[in-house]
């Protein structure tokens, strides 16, 4: 997985020649703009500007946003004035990117999404942040989740995240975990009962205390000792810990029971246990990732490239939790609980991909633990949607526990199909809690629940290896057009919506998590008081939880060709892995791949 931390370590040069583009000054703008003070805020002025602000969402958001650009009109009267466009969710992108084109600005302020935004910086659509940022008083980075701000900072001449050149080109509108929604009225009906302890919290629990629920252990009934598992049994009991992540095979294990119990129950076999259409948290929880940089000195790459490691096979290594010392290798040192990178597990990535020495021998003597490779959680993760008679690889079939992608459709459908109840658990984001809590409440009660992660247990149930909780989030961005004359009433536009006042408003609503940490972790977002109770899953999933595959690059033109034979044939049972691995989709990424740093 792509980790901000050590993004500086990967240096590559932009395909394309575009100049550093350096922010303007936000005190003064001209063309009809407001002025802004060396404080960030207005200079009193007689003049009045109306901006141009495009959005879209459901009736609900868009009904939020109304009443935002309401209340922002409202404080700043006489100075600023906010027309809000709503556009077409499934056509929003294309609009975007057509006006953002025009040599005149239709629009002002608008959403750019995590997957645009650097294609859109590279070209130049995008004005920087970073003198607007230092200036204010709303946004304070240090209060937000790096996990979001961080996506949207980027340098267009190195093509990462924190290369010399680096600017803010957007500030989050919000941010969307994903998290394992679960039926708990199935889970009931099954004979699982759900408690609700954070694993830092067993001790306590395990000696009297109360779960996040306010029940004690002896209160549920409970009677041996829980431990750090989503799924368990206890004296032929069955039981949930919604703050823990399931391993994966206590996944498959519920996935099966629930499912059975909820097709016994409703006479309806096309109830399903579980549906995920991602395979991030998979591979990112041991390590692996789609494509890796490869640093080399041939002259015909700017420092290196892209390689293509979706179904890489070497094996992955944590350092022992044990291990106080931590682990260098390759001049990196790591310490207890950190996943050796990629680049430091192999002798020389252009060659033979052979295990570094070092690395297979502190394994052997207990430093490192040994994961899976990327290739085996790839595996995990088709096995999962493939039913029980379909073959993903030689000798492994499917778990039988998810429906047929093209059974659900799009997203709606996999959303539909959860709140009408086809589907005990579904792997999605914060953005459908207002759907579920409208079409589900009083029909079925309902939480949430972390990823699966990987762990592997000794026979007393103790953890004895374990991968990273790992997952992808959603985010759109508040981005200001380049060509727009009226760039700082646009700012103060986006500084009230990623400030607290349209934080707070967004959260209230049910369908987003605020970017300040402080009101993420209050009753503003956790709203313990109605479904989903276990709200705390969202936010700390949003501390780890980073951009899928489509932000890696400047587009997504690697990514959609081999994606759609994925998402197609193989999820669909059609194609077995070994046949997508020489699929000419699949073949010709590597050399996709290697454009984007190729020199010119």
């Amino acid at each position: 997985m792509f980790k901000f931390k050590k993004m500086a370590a990967m240096l590559l040069a932009s395909s394309l020649a575009v100049t550093a583009f350096v922010g303007c000054t936000p005190k003064d703008n001209g063309g009809g703009d407001v002025n802004l003070g060396d404080d960030g805020n207005i200079l009193p002025s007689a003049k009045s500007t109306t901006i141009t602000f495009w959005g879209y969402g459901d009736d609900n958001e868009i009904q939020v946003f109304n009443d935002l650009v309401k209340d922002f009109n409202e404080l700043y009267k006489g100075q600023i004035t906010v027309k809000y466009e709503t556009k077409g969710n499934a056509d929003y992108g294309v609009s975007a990117k057509s006006a953002l084109q025009q040599s005149k600005a239709r629009v002002d302020i608008l959403y750019v999404g995590d997957a645009d935004f650097k294609s859109y910086a590279e070209l130049g659509f995008l004005e920087p942040l970073d003198e607007y940022i230092e200036k204010s008083n709303e946004i304070n980075l240090e209060e937000m989740w790096e996990t979001s701000v961080n996506r949207f900072k980027y340098d267009t001449t190195t093509t990462t995240q924190d290369g010399p050149n680096a600017h803010y080109w957007g500030i989050p509108k919000d941010i969307g975990p994903t998290v394992v929604f679960y039926n708990e009225t199935y889970f009931e009906n099954a004979g699982v009962k759900v408690i609700s302890v954070a694993a830092e919290n067993l001790e306590a629990f395990n000696n009297g205390a109360k779960d996040s629920r306010g029940k004690t252990k002896a209160e549920y009934g409970i009677d041996g000792e829980v431990k750090e598992k989503g799924y368990f049994e206890i004296n032929g009991e069955k039981w949930f810990n919604n703050q823990v992540p399931m391993s994966w095979d206590e996944c498959v294990e519920l996935s099966k029971l629930v499912q059975e119990a909820a097709r016994k129950t409703y006479k309806d076999q096309g109830i399903y246990g579980y549906f995920t259409e991602w395979w991030f948290n998979y591979g990112w929880s041991v390590g692996g990732d789609c494509i890796e940089y490869v640093p080399t000195s041939d002259p015909a790459y700017n420092g290196g490239y892209w390689d293509f490691t979706l179904m890489d096979g070497t094996k992955n290594y944590i350092v022992a939790d044990d291990n106080e010392a931590g682990f260098t290798v390759n001049g990196n040192h790591y310490e207890a609980g950190e996943i050796i990178a990629w680049g430091d597990k192999l002798v020389n990535p252009e060659t033979n991909k052979t295990i570094r020495n070092e690395v297979i021998s502190a394994a052997s003597e207990g430093l490192l633990n040994e994961l899976p490779s990327q290739r085996e959680a790839f595996v995990e993760f088709v096995r999962i949607g493939q039913n029980s008679n379909t073959e993903v690889e030689t000798g492994l079939k499917g778990y039988g526990i998810c429906p047929a992608p093209t059974s659900l459709g799009g997203d709606s459908g996999k959303a539909a199909a959860f709140q009408t109840g086809k589907l005990a658990m579904l792997v999605d984001g914060r953005w459908n809690v207002v759907s579920f809590r409208d079409k589900m409440d009083g029909k079925f009660n309902w939480d949430v629940a972390p990823l699966p992660q990987y762990k592997e247990y000794d026979a007393e149930g103790n953890i004895t290896v374990h991968g990273i909780e790992a997952g992808h989030s959603g985010s759109v961005a508040l981005c200001i057009n380049a060509k727009s004359t009226k760039k700082n009433a646009a700012w103060k536009f986006a500084e009230f919506i990623g400030g607290r006042t349209g934080q707070t408003a967004q959260a209230q609503s049910g369908f987003a998590i605020p970017s300040q940490k402080d009101l993420a972790n209050s009753e503003v977002f956790l709203q313990s008081n109605q479904n989903p109770r276990n709200s705390i899953v969202f936010v700390r999933a949003a501390e780890y939880e980073t951009p899928g595959d489509w932000w890696y690059l400047r587009d997504k033109l690697w990514i959609d060709d081999w994606a759609g034979v994925l998402n197609g044939d193989v999820r669909n049972g059609k194609l077995t892995l070994s046949q997508f691995e020489t699929h000419a989709n699949f073949t010709k990424t590597p050399g996709l791949l290697k454009q984007y740093t190729k020199k010119k």
